[in-house]
């Protein structure tokens, strides 16, 4: 090879060296720059917010909820009127950057508040080279012109507050590394305290620590929200009453066309008296109902209570009917809370049908399995007759005979007490309740009527096994779990407000929307650790 030639080469490939060298340069010096210009966002959210949704891909995401066939149906969940505006917008957004949304832009949180509601929400997203500029337009795009914008200033920090398309107002917070909205001045008031002061939620050792747990986010976005201790006493559809502020759960969400993924993890314990840590004193629950649920079932649960005694410690707290609780009745309670620890099993069933009878509200049975029928029968005798008879229950120990298909079955009368609300989460006015033996069980009812619907079905093999509806429901869940429920939304948001502290109040407050799913929960526990699952099957009509 000549001289000359080899010359070329050597002068051709130190070039390309070069080149290469300073591209490989040029992009770390940028990622690195980037990553530097990169805002933790968390270090805006008060350290009092209930919950937070993060997305890093929020186009993705938007693309996704349009696929669901529901979004194609032209059902949509305004959860969060804020998102809701937001994706109103972004198509205008997009058409500003036709490169797409920045990497920093494309990450967004939105944090939400007490009162919950519609509107205590704060949208946050860091800013990258340029976004300012853009945000700059797209925020006056905001303002409808039926009202002029107007600004305000809030401890040396400027907030622009807008008029938008449904007639509201929204405050912005802008700076070049970031930028806030909300509904609620107040809240973004809060946000440039939180700025000023550094007393964010990242001083939540709770919070950080299942924050520096969490996994690469693999779906299309995860949740953060707090475990409350609460007061259910209450019985209705506006919310819950709460009292401890418990840990932080994570739930990674994915969605396909028919149905959205809720899987959650609780690692961190504390002394609350939370759910979550009632759950970690039980042992695991093997298989589902089988046989012992009527077809027109739409909600049944299982849970396990092989620590009785740790599941009646939160339920108690939960005040049911306080306003008609008595000492007679605590009373009560003691002693049919010691006749559960001594003879029933460790799991209880827990399902709603509908009546064939014109009596209001549906029908509910608890079912518990137990070790010995016959002794536990006699011990129930024993303790009504021993119950001492009082204005509140003139006959304690009432016992009625029923015969339903050819077969004699005793429904005995309970004395005041609040068991049946502990074990099943219904809210029972009236204080009262009806037990009967049948097929190894302890059934319980908060009236007779419920319980002659219940063995009749079962006597004519009216069972909800086979049906699409319960293998859909029961599908994908695991057959070990300490705790489960299935339940068709649309009937149980009919139900009256006793129901309602069966699934979660959100589902109440968004009817029009959830009517239309079917929902299937399971919580499994591991060395400490709970498992949440939560799944929303959509019912196309």
């Amino acid at each position: 090879m000549k001289l000359r030639t080899i010359a070329r080469i050597a002068i051709t490939s130190s070039i390309v060296l070069l080149c290469t060298g300073f591209v490989m340069f040029s992009f770390f010096k940028i990622s690195t720059a980037e990553e530097k210009t990169s805002f933790n966002l968390y270090s805006l959210i008060p350290s009092d917010a209930s919950a937070i949704f993060e997305t890093n891909d929020i186009v993705r995401l938007v693309q996704n909820i349009d696929d669901l066939d529901c979004s194609k149906d032209n059902r949509y969940l305004h959860i969060s009127q804020l998102f809701s505006t937001f994706k109103s917008y972004l198509n205008s957004l997009l058409e500003e950057t036709p490169h797409g949304l920045s990497k920093q832009m494309n990450k967004m949180l939105f944090s939400f508040h007490e009162p919950d509601n519609a509107f205590n929400q704060v949208l946050y997203c860091s800013l990258g080279s340029g976004d300012y500029q853009l945000l700059e337009k797209f925020v006056n795009k905001l303002s409808t012109g039926a009202y002029p914008s107007r600004s305000v200033e809030y401890k040396g920090e400027k907030i622009r507050i807008y008029p938008v398309s449904d007639g509201n107002f929204i405050s912005c917070y802008i700076t070049s590394k970031f930028l806030v909205l909300s509904y609620q001045k107040r809240l973004v008031e809060q946000v440039i305290d939180t700025y000023l002061s550094g007393n964010s939620l990242m001083k939540d050792p709770f919070f950080v620590a299942i924050r520096d747990n969490k996994k690469i986010n693999a779906g299309n976005a995860t949740v953060y929200t707090r475990m409350y201790s609460v007061d259910m006493g209450k019985g209705n559809k506006e919310g819950q009453t709460q009292t401890n502020v418990g840990n932080w759960m994570e739930f990674e969400v994915k969605m396909n066309e028919t149905s959205i993924y809720f899987s959650g993890i609780s690692q961190a314990q504390d002394t609350c008296q939370t759910f979550m840590n009632m759950l970690r004193r039980q042992q695991p629950v093997k298989g589902f109902p089988d046989g012992i649920l009527p077809t027109s079932t739409f909600f049944f649960s299982r849970r396990s209570v092989s620590d009785l005694e740790a599941m009646l410690s939160f339920t108690t707290e939960q005040k049911y009917n306080q306003e008609h609780y008595s000492e007679y009745t605590k009373q009560r309670d003691e002693e049919l809370s010691n006749y559960l620890k001594n003879n029933c099993g460790e799991y209880i069933n827990t399902c709603l049908f509908h009546r064939t009878e014109e009596i209001p509200g549906p029908a509910s049975v608890a079912s518990i399995p137990l070790q010995d029928v016959v002794q536990a029968e006699r011990l129930l005798q024993t303790l009504l007759e021993a119950t001492p008879a009082t204005l509140e229950a003139p006959h304690p120990a009432l016992r009625t005979i029923h015969r339903i298909a050819s077969k004699v079955y005793k429904f005995y009368a309970l004395p005041p007490n609040t068991l049946f609300a502990q074990l099943t989460g219904i809210t029972n006015p009236a204080l009262s309740g009806y037990a009967c033996f049948y097929n190894q069980h302890l059934l319980l009812a908060p009236d007779n009527a419920s319980l002659a619907q219940y063995i009749r079905h079962m006597e004519n093999a009216e069972i909800i096994d086979e049906t699409p509806a319960y293998k859909e429901g029961i599908s994908g869940l695991s057959d070990t779990y300490h705790f489960m429920l299935v339940a068709n939304l649309e009937a149980m948001i009919a139900q009256p407000n006793s129901y309602t502290q069966l699934i979660p109040t959100l589902f109440f407050r968004n009817p029009e929307f959830f009517r239309h799913f079917i929902l299937s929960a399971q919580f499994v526990c591991s060395e400490g650790i709970i498992y949440p699952n939560v799944v929303l099957s959509y019912k196309s009509e």
